[in-house]
């Protein structure tokens, strides 16, 4: 659990460093669209296997968090292009 918060702290130090300049950093969104997936993925296998309770809702959110994000990384290399 240690190790896990330590790495949540990082990556939102991280998440907070590249908002000071979205466009320029936008590729911050690949590894945190990554991320995300694997949370949904590890979050679905432990309860499908009985260790936690399934949540559609989790399950939903995540999804809805790689398409937003997906969506958000399309549109600002497009929006950098075109600029």
């Amino acid at each position: 659990m240690g190790l896990a918060s330590a790495a949540v702290f990082s990556w939102a130090v991280l998440l907070l460093i590249a908002d000071r300049k979205p466009l320029e950093r936008k590729w911050i969104l690949i590894p945190t669209i990554l991320v995300v997936a694997l949370f949904a993925v590890a979050r679905t296998k432990f309860s499908l296997d009985g260790t936690i309770e399934f949540s559609i809702v989790l399950l939903l959110f995540a999804i809805a968090l790689i398409i937003l994000m997906a969506y958000s990384y399309y549109y600002a290399d497009k929006y950098d292009t075109n600029n």
